[in-house]
């Protein structure tokens, strides 16, 4: 609040230092609170003190004017000698540096090989329909399509007439034909050994045309068929056997040195009155009682067939034989 004083400036600083108590108030800053006096300015001793009269008017209406909510001004505090420290208001504060995140850490993908899935047991229908997909498959590959075999025998073709007459019915014509058989006059039966041994000649001459007309590897294929169908007959309890094919392209697997000592001992006479059980005991104790270079002579022997094997084989199969491949690989 600004007060002009109608008095002279002298009179105003005396004044003002008798009422410095009164005047220790914050003064508001609102124009409504401002108190002017147009009063012109009389010289004499009368009008001193009656402007001292309202300069306390005035002075106790400007204190009633002060706002009560200012609060009063903090007394200074005493010095202690020491420079105070300079705070430094910033207004704009720098902004922190973002932190930088640590870089991830990657996983290295190691390729897992993949693990085949476990087939499903197959059922029982999968499993039988199989069974007879490979039965089928042996007896495509064993080669049942053999020349059908004349009458080789007298028996046999007094059977066959007898069958003929009986229309067929086994049971009767086997009768009639053991009847007949015994029967026979010595010119009847002359007359049927001749016609037997005939169809016995057509007979291996058919049989041969037919080994012929297949390769030797197919008839190798065919005796292995073979062999697995009596192994599955006997499995099953069945007698059902089925004889190999007579091939003389065979190419016969190679002995070795016990065989060639074996045989050559067998076949010198020396033991005709011993059994089968005696005679392997026998040669085996002679077979480790012998020397070094007794012993060369047959493992040569074994060697040469070895080698005779491995040809023939390669020549008649056009491959090598399975255990050369084994060893190879």
């Amino acid at each position: 609040m600004t007060v002009t004083f109608p008095f002279s400036r002298p009179l105003a600083k005396h004044l003002l230092a008798r009422s410095a108590r009164s005047l220790t108030r914050p003064v508001s800053a609102n124009h409504l609170l401002r108190v002017t006096s147009n009063c012109s300015p009389i010289d004499g001793p009368s009008s001193s003190q009656s402007k001292v009269g309202k300069f306390a008017s005035l002075s106790k209406q400007a204190r009633t004017y002060a706002t009560t909510s200012a609060k009063p001004a903090s007394r200074p505090k005493q010095h202690t000698g020491r420079t105070p420290a300079k705070r430094t208001t910033s207004t704009t504060k720098k902004a922190a540096p973002a932190k930088k995140r640590p870089a991830r850490k990657t996983k290295k993908t190691t390729t897992k090989e993949a693990k085949p899935k476990a087939k499903k047991p197959l059922s029982k229908s999968a499993l039988l329909k199989k069974a007879r997909k490979e039965h089928t498959d042996l007896r495509a590959a064993a080669l049942f399509e053999e020349p059908k075999h004349l009458p080789s025998t007298a028996y046999r073709l007094v059977f066959a007439e007898e069958t003929k007459k009986g229309g067929g019915q086994a049971k009767a014509a086997a009768r009639a034909a053991a009847e007949k058989f015994k029967n026979l006059t010595l010119e009847e039966r002359e007359r049927y050994n001749h016609e037997a041994n005939e169809n016995k000649a057509k007979n291996d001459q058919a049989y041969k045309t037919w080994v012929q007309s297949h390769s030797p590897l197919e008839i190798k294929l065919a005796n292995n068929a073979r062999r697995q169908l009596t192994k599955k007959a006997r499995a099953a309890g069945k007698k059902k056997q089925y004889k190999p094919i007579q091939d003389d392209r065979t190419v016969h697997r190679p002995r070795n040195a016990y065989a060639y000592f074996f045989k050559e001992r067998n076949d010198s006479g020396d033991l005709t009155s011993m059994t089968v059980g005696e005679r392997g005991k026998l040669i085996g104790q002679e077979w480790k009682s012998l020397s070094t270079s007794e012993r060369k002579i047959y493992e040569d022997k074994a060697q040469a067939d070895k080698d005779r094997y491995l040809e023939e084989y390669k020549t008649v199969y056009g491959d090598d034989p399975p255990f050369t491949k084994k060893k190879s690989g």
